[in-house]
């Protein structure tokens, strides 16, 4: 039989350092978690260029620019609708400001109509329509940046 003693203050300490490293710990894995977001949004892009190369709706030479089938996709999806029906508070959600950083405007435009909630219907109407197309609801929001940007950034 082995009995080992332990004072209370040393009992104290070790459940103190167990405490400690448990939050320090926590908090790397929260960084770890957050640090992640760029790697989704990595996969996101490079899977919508992918169906875009099949799909042809935009053109990727700079600056990227909507073809003639990815303004019919908009137009016949309601996304251009939607775009031009909330046209200004969507321009001032980019916070568009002068010297306009064309890049970073294009970035904030495919994150904010990646993020937006549509209303029920919209988004029902909009997931039918992708589904007859064979067209992803990532595409279309893309298009709809695109869209997007070129109302923002027109002078």
């Amino acid at each position: 039989m082995l009995t080992i003693t332990i004072n209370w203050e040393y009992l104290l300490g070790i459940v103190g350092s167990l405490l400690a490293l448990t939050y320090y710990a926590s908090g790397r894995f929260t960084r770890l978690e957050t640090n992640f977001d760029w790697l989704l949004h990595a996969v996101r892009d490079l899977t919508i260029r992918v169906e875009n190369a099949s799909a042809g709706a935009f053109e990727t030479s700079s600056p990227i620019s909507l073809t003639g089938t990815g303004e019919q996709l908009l137009r016949d999806s309601g996304l251009k609708s939607f775009v031009d029906g909330n046209r200004e508070h969507l321009t001032t959600l980019l916070a568009v400001s002068a010297p306009l950083d064309l890049y970073a405007i294009q970035e904030r435009a495919y994150r904010l109509l990646e993020s937006i909630h549509f209303e029920e219907s919209f988004a029902r109407n909009l997931n039918r329509f992708a589904f007859r197309t064979g067209t992803s609801i990532g595409l279309l929001r893309h298009l709809a940046a695109i869209y997007l940007r070129d109302i923002a950034t027109k002078p």
